[in-house]
C-alpha cells in the first residue's frame, strides 16, 4: 500500500503548505467558523483535521468564550502544531494524519475537516472515513470543507512532484448509508454569491448529522 501522500505531508509539504496559507488563515477560517457556531453546545469536544496551526479553533474558543469547550486539532505540519502550541496554548494540537487518530470511540461532539480529504492518497482514504465516524459520537455534527465538484476529478498537485488533488463531493463518502444527513451547505466563491462557474475551483462547507442508529433503522 502506497502512502505517498502521506510522508510527503508529514515530512515537508505539510511545512510548506503551513507557510503559503498562512496569510489567509484569518479570512478563511473566521467566515468557516461562523458557519459552525450555531452547532456547538456547552462543554462540547470538537475535533479538527486538518486543522494547521489552530486558528479556526481558537476563533471558536474566544466567540464562544462563555462555552467550557474541549478543543483538538491534529495536523500534518509540525510548524503548524508548533506555531499554534506557542500562540494557542488553552488549545490541544497533535502532529498526525486522518487515518490514525489517537482517541478513544465516540469521543467527540463535532468534527472539522479542514481542506485535507482532497490530498489524502486514495489507499487511505476510506480509512480516515472510517476513523472520522469511529470518533463522532451519534447525535454530534460532522463539518467538512473542501473542494466540492460533481463528479470526481485528479489534478497534478502545483507544489509537489507525483502528487495530486484529488477533488469531490466528499459529504457524499458518508451520506450513502443513511446514518448522516446533510442539514447545511455553504459554497465558498469570489464571485457576489459565493458561487465559482469553474467546476474544478468550487469549494463548500457541508454540515452533516450523525444520525441515532436506533432513530433511521425500522423494526
Amino acid at each position: 500500500m502506497t502512502e505517498k501522500q502521506k510522508n510527503t505531508f508529514l515530512n515537508q509539504e505539510g511545512d510548506q503548505w503551513f507557510k503559503r496559507n498562512k496569510p489567509f488563515f484569518s479570512k478563511n477560517s473566521h467566515s468557516i467558523a461562523e458557519c459552525i457556531l450555531p452547532f456547538i453546545n456547552d462543554e462540547n469536544k470538537i475535533l479538527e483535521v486538518g486543522s494547521s496551526d489552530g486558528t479556526k479553533l481558537n476563533y471558536i474558543s474566544q466567540k464562544l468564550s462563555n462555552f467550557s469547550l474541549d478543543l483538538y486539532g491534529v495536523d500534518p505540519s509540525k510548524e503548524a502544531i508548533k506555531s499554534g502550541n506557542s500562540e494557542f496554548p488553552e488549545l490541544k494540537l497533535s502532529i498526525g494524519t486522518s487515518d490514525h487518530l489517537e482517541f478513544t470511540n465516540n469521543f467527540f461532539d463535532l468534527i472539522i475537516i479542514g481542506s485535507c480529504f482532497y490530498l489524502i492518497d486514495r489507499e487511505l482514504i476510506y480509512k480516515t472515513i472510517s476513523e472520522i465516524d469511529r470518533l463522532l459520537k451519534e447525535g454530534g455534527y460532522l463539518v467538512i470543507t473542501d473542494f466540492d465538484t460533481p463528479y470526481p476529478v485528479k489534478l497534478k498537485y502545483g507544489h509537489s512532484n507525483g502528487m495530486f488533488s484529488y477533488k469531490n463531493d466528499y459529504s457524499n463518502f458518508f451520506l450513502g448509508g443513511c446514518h448522516y444527513d446533510l442539514i447545511q451547505k455553504i459554497p465558498h466563491g469570489n464571485s457576489k454569491n459565493n458561487f465559482d462557474s469553474h467546476i474544478n475551483d468550487r469549494t463548500s462547507t457541508s454540515i452533516l448529522y450523525k444520525e441515532l442508529i436506533s432513530d433511521i433503522y425500522i423494526s
